[in-house]
């Protein structure tokens, strides 16, 4: 298993917006191959900042899910660009 955790700082008024957002991109790493589960996690201290939990099978089938572009990962980014206030931040995990 690979864990991707994502950082995310989203524009102030936006946080809604932002988690339905993240509904519409679960909604589609649940149709790719070797997705386990998301949980988002806001700051409790800043809510503009959130964390999302991404669990993957493996590194590979993560990998080919953030390389993989199509129509609806090209509208989702195109979204986000309006939501967030900058790009988000990967830190790839694996347990031991």
């Amino acid at each position: 298993m690979v864990i991707d955790l994502v950082s995310f700082r989203v524009k102030r008024g936006k946080e809604k917006e932002f988690e339905m957002h993240q509904e519409e991109w679960v909604k589609l790493m649940r149709r790719a191959r070797g997705f386990i589960a998301q949980v988002l996690m806001r700051n409790a201290e800043d809510p503009a900042e959130y964390h999302a939990e991404v669990r993957w099978v493996n590194r590979e089938y993560r990998d080919h899910f953030s390389s993989h572009e199509d129509r609806e990962s090209k509208s989702l980014v195109q979204k986000g660009l309006s939501i967030l206030d900058g790009p988000p931040a990967h830190r790839l995990l694996e347990p031991i």
